[in-house]
């Protein structure tokens, strides 16, 4: 066994699925298990015992669920994780509680009779172990912020009229970093393509929606969009944004146009309907990510005049998505996403 392969650690409390993921991750010749758990106890003490590159985690267990794994390991032995668990019996607000408490990214297990369908997923398991395992822990400890609860006085005639997210892997975190710096009088729409599984975009819309004093949603197809809002691309096809021939406003609009990179939501799909619909007047942000979408999208915006924006690599998960953007020249600004939310305030004023 070559001491180069990433070593994996596997705690779910079925025994057929940790005995499907073992075959995974040791069929790929990057990876190895070096053992397995049955609850969030034993994941905690064999990761802090065996210190694997990487633990991927089950949420819900008995006695002690994945949830007490994570806080304890982050505290005690700091170590990238990557949540496999099912929608059907996990409350999606617990995966969000996973991803504050310091977890890399989440999957879905697939719905199938005891876990049958597995190996549906295996390439999208095998990537996100592989991603996580050169993660620097650090960036996964989520740095506390007041929010924002003064008024600003923004600029009668505003430069900008939409602000563009684009986000993957660490962007749930970084979006909610944005918005806490953001008064609640923000003047323009937010429109933000989020790489997430359909179930859990209404938790995650629910969760901002709680969190900060906006309105934030899920897009619906052909409603205008309302300054001040936030609306999130669905993850079951690709939004856009359109000129209402009618009435003259920009609306929401889907569409089974597939883009290279991601689908469901892509974010290249959105960014380029946002250039062509605000050209110079829009704010575009790509976030931490794995792979390159955004920049076609980012690129379009770019040559459109339009104020374009990048998370930097010291506080992104992943700095994919963002350098792929800024290695192509296309990104006027490069910021911290601790500087980030008041740096759109500044744009508006």
């Amino acid at each position: 066994m070559s001491p180069l392969k990433i070593k994996v650690l596997i705690a779910d409390d079925s025994g057929f699925m940790r005995l499907v993921l073992s075959d995974m991750i040791n069929s790929d010749g990057e990876l190895t298990m070096v053992a397995s758990a049955e609850n969030g106890k034993e994941a905690y003490e064999k990761t802090k015992k065996l210190r694997p590159d990487v633990l991927l985690l089950d949420l819900i267990m008995p006695e002690y669920d994945g949830l007490y794994a994570i806080k304890s390991i982050m505290r005690d032995c700091p170590t990238p994780i990557v949540i496999l668990s099912s929608s059907g019996v996990m409350d999606s607000k617990r995966v969000f509680e996973a991803l504050d408490a310091g977890a890399f990214d989440f999957l879905n297990k697939p719905k199938g009779t005891f876990g049958s369908k597995i190996r549906d997923i295996e390439e999208q398991v095998i990537a996100k172990i592989k991603s996580a395992a050169y993660i620097n822990t650090d960036r996964l400890s989520k740095k506390s912020a007041q929010l924002n609860n003064h008024l600003h006085t923004f600029d009668k005639a505003l430069p900008y009229e939409i602000v563009a997210i684009g986000s993957s892997t660490g962007g749930t975190g970084a979006i909610e970093e944005i918005l806490k710096k953001l008064p609640s009088n923000f003047p323009i729409p937010i429109v933000i393509a989020q790489h997430m599984p359909q179930e859990f975009v209404e938790s995650f819309a629910r969760r901002l929606n709680d969190l900060f004093p906006f309105t934030v949603k899920v897009a619906e197809k052909g409603e205008p969009l309302q300054k001040g809002s936030i609306y999130l691309s669905p993850g079951s096809t690709n939004t856009l944004l359109e000129n209402d021939p009618t009435t003259g406003q920009v609306c929401i609009g889907f569409t089974s146009h597939r883009f290279t990179e991601y689908n469901d939501p892509s974010v290249d799909c959105l960014f380029t309907s946002v250039a062509h619909t605000y050209a110079s007047k829009a704010l575009a942000i790509v976030l931490s990510g794995m792979g390159k979408d955004g920049t076609k999208g980012m690129q379009a915006l770019h040559l459109a005049g339009a104020y374009t924006m990048a998370q930097d690599e010291q506080s992104s998960i992943v700095f994919g998505m963002p350098k792929s953007a800024i290695e192509k020249g296309i990104v006027k600004k490069t910021l911290s996403i601790y500087e980030m939310g008041g740096f759109l305030v500044s744009c508006l004023s």
